[in-house]
């Protein structure tokens, strides 16, 4: 049986840009194997985020990006946020795989396994990773492949679901130096909220998106009839060609990663809850924490977990109670939003979705939401968990 330092479990987001940070310090003499059941060659997914500053690591494969989006909310409110400090960046997936897999390929002590990971176990000698290849050991497995279980009845589950088309018009139709962050004049059915965006390539070329965050999944033929909808009816386009489409489901949910008897197997990605609740966001929130992680590495050599706070329990709160609100129709979500872009410096929103403001701009920012509504979920999530 091979033993490595590091197995990587999942050639996904997390699991590669763990691999990439690991890769750009002295890590990357370590022996590390990378797992996954098929090779990234596909443009599958878009990845849409806002960072500070410049000089990121991923800089050079930035798709676009703005430094203004557009807003489209409830009761006829339109207006373009101007992101202050803030850009936001498209990556496309096969840009990201593509420069973090050749930038892994040159160094000699990472190998990669196609195979289907069977199990993941965590033993007295190390995490035990069994595939339908063989079977590996290393002193830390950082998987990414065990789902969440998502039964828990004391916690929120909902899914951010969506399908996106790429599509070309013969006459200008988009603005390339806007986006449409989120739209919500798209009709509103069911349990959550709805909305459509909007990504310029150029005049004639955009991504579209049709997104929900609800419960359960929409018929395939659905998607597509709400994106012909949303492309005629709200952005007034008859003509066009769809050149590519994407579709994804991504879990937003309360329920912390199971890892109190794991010791050698880490979880990381959606597995290890690096997914923000009520967002679903992720590409951030993952370069964050797999830099921490690497940083723990070097420093103590050992993945250290983290401690319960009560800045890490409120954050954990407002995610449930906006999860909770969602679910139970508690007050219409797109209004919800709506008054949170309204009545926010669209920055000092930002930096809350990133969990990165101070507490008294917590409660600024939570005094705007229908405090009936929010109340009512925060007391029901509470008691939940009791």
């Amino acid at each position: 049986m091979k033993r490595y330092d590091y197995i990587i479990a999942g050639s996904g987001l997390a699991g590669l840009s763990l691999a990439y940070h690991i890769n750009q310090s002295i890590l990357r003499n370590k022996s590390i194997l990378i797992i996954d059941k098929e090779a990234k060659a596909k443009n599958d997914r878009t990845w849409c985020f806002w960072e500070k500053g410049s000089d990121h690591p991923f800089d050079p494969i930035v798709f676009r990006s703005w430094n203004q989006v557009y807003f489209y909310g409830a009761r006829g409110f339109a207006k373009t946020l101007d992101l202050g400090d803030y850009t936001y960046k498209w990556i496309r997936g096969i840009d990201f795989y593509d420069f973090v897999l050749t930038d892994l390929r040159t160094n000699p002590n990472i190998t990669f396994l196609t195979a289907t990971i069977e199990r993941i176990r965590d033993t007295a000698n190390g995490g035990f990773v069994i595939t339908d290849q063989g079977q590996y050991m290393a002193d830390y497995v950082f998987d990414s492949v065990t789902p969440l279980k998502l039964d828990k009845p004391e916690r929120h589950n909902m899914l951010q679901h969506f399908k996106g088309w790429e599509i070309t018009t013969p006459q200008a139709a988009f603005d390339p130096g806007c986006p449409i962050m989120m739209d919500y004049r798209v009709e509103q059915n069911g349990v959550g909220v709805r909305f459509g965006y909007v990504l310029p390539i150029d005049s004639h070329r955009a991504l579209v998106e049709y997104t929900l965050f609800s419960d359960k999944l929409l018929p395939p033929a659905e998607y597509d009839a709400e994106l012909h909808t949303y492309i005629r009816d709200y952005l007034r386009i008859e003509d066009f060609s769809i050149e590519h489409e994407e579709f994804g489901v991504i879990p937003m949910t309360d329920e912390p990663a199971d890892t109190k008897d794991l010791k050698y197997v880490v979880r990381i990605g959606t597995s290890g809850g690096y997914v923000k609740a009520s967002t679903g966001y992720a590409f951030s929130r993952t370069q964050r924490f797999t830099q921490q992680l690497v940083g723990q590495l070097l420093t103590v050599g050992a993945p250290v977990r983290p401690k319960k706070s009560l800045r890490q329990f409120f954050k954990g709160l407002m995610d449930s109670t906006l999860l909770n609100v969602l679910l139970y129709n508690r007050y219409p979500g797109k209004t919800v939003f709506t008054r949170l872009y309204k009545r926010n410096p669209t920055p000092r929103l930002l930096a809350f979705l990133d969990e990165d403001t101070p507490f008294m701009d917590d409660l600024r920012i939570m005094s705007t939401v229908p405090l009936g509504a929010f109340t009512r979920g925060m007391i029901h999530a509470l008691v939940k968990r009791i």
